[in-house]
């Protein structure tokens, strides 16, 4: 058979299992639900061989959005590792035929220990099927591939029923995209959703600042000096009054003024002079705004940097384009 063909295949064959599987659908996964929801302690999920990577991966997937979950292998578990078992706890297994002996032998102690059962197998007659208090049955189809013997098809058929577990706890949690960023603070939209201009900005002795009084010389050095292509100017009691840029500079010298003759405030209005002015309020912003929504302030008013302010006003900080890129925001 041609390769593609035999990819078109196998791919064919899965999500004709899936649609079954979808069709399958019936009151003992409500039940599995309600259970899971119910949980005082953890769900701990477990499986062998194929079944097992599936179950660490749906362990990861139900950990992430809202339902504490870890794996734990059916060997561990009957070499000590049964100790991590807690009041409260209920177990998810994943076993293709439900016979797999050493997973049959974990199931049998931790029912003696007195914990529910939840399983996701082909047979219903198997002996963990038995053992479990909820079964929840996968379409028994034929492997996909030229030999029908690695585990495809079954694979697919357990981590989608699993995932439709998750995503319907998940649901019946209300469980927030803000909720998702905390168990994920490095992922993009952990980063998007909690990453602030506080936790980004140039602070304390990088920050360039000089009055609005200073001569021209000193505004230049605090710019070059701080390597941040601009200076905030302020005022006499260190109000915000605007900033100073590299723009700025090339814009007096192109205008043939001579800056060394003017106050940093006079070198901010030469420089602007018959330009659309933008207000002070446009590029400032407090120190507690999401980085992304920092992000989308400098696109719409097409800027490089933004002003952090405290409650009086004053410059606390600085956040640049190029910082969003650095951590990921700006994606």
């Amino acid at each position: 058979m041609d390769r593609i063909d035999l990819a078109r295949e196998v791919i064919e064959k899965e999500a004709a299992a899936l649609s079954a599987l979808a069709d399958s659908i019936d009151g003992s996964f409500l039940e599995a639900v309600d259970r899971i929801a119910s949980l005082e302690g953890r769900l701990i999920v477990s499986g062998v061989g194929k079944s097992g990577a599936i179950g660490q991966k749906v362990a990861g997937t139900l950990a992430s959005t809202g339902t504490p979950a870890s794996f734990l292998h059916p060997t561990d578990a009957l070499h000590g590792d049964l100790g991590v078992v807690r009041e409260g706890d209920l177990l998810l297994t994943l076993s293709k035929t439900g016979r797999t002996d050493e997973l049959i032998r974990f199931v049998g102690h931790f029912r003696r220990l007195g914990r529910g059962v939840i399983s996701i197998g082909e047979d219903p007659g198997s002996p963990l099927a038995e053992l479990s208090d909820v079964f929840l049955r996968i379409p028994a189809f034929e492997e996909a591939g030229p030999l029908s013997l690695a585990p495809t098809t079954s694979a697919i058929l357990q981590l989608s029923i699993a995932d439709a577990l998750a995503m319907s706890l998940l649901e019946r949690r209300g469980f927030t995209a803000d909720e998702f960023a905390r168990y994920h603070p490095e992922g993009s939209l952990g980063r998007r959703l909690l990453l602030r201009c506080h936790d980004l900005m140039h602070q304390g002795d990088e920050l360039p600042v000089v009055a609005e009084s200073v001569r021209f010389s000193d505004l230049l050095l605090e710019v070059t000096g701080k390597g941040l292509g601009m200076a905030c100017i302020v005022d006499e009691s260190g109000g915000f009054r605007g900033v100073f840029t590299d723009g700025d500079l090339r814009r007096l010298v192109a205008r043939g003024a001579n800056p060394l003759e003017l106050t940093a405030a006079e070198a901010i209005a030469a420089s602007r002079r018959g330009d659309a002015e933008t207000p002070v309020g446009r590029s400032v912003v407090p120190a507690e705004t999401l980085a992304v929504e920092a992000l989308r302030m400098m696109k719409d008013q097409e800027i490089t940097a933004l002003v952090i302010v405290d409650g009086d006003d004053r410059p606390r900080g600085l956040v640049r384009l190029q910082d969003l890129v650095r951590r990921g925001i700006a994606v």
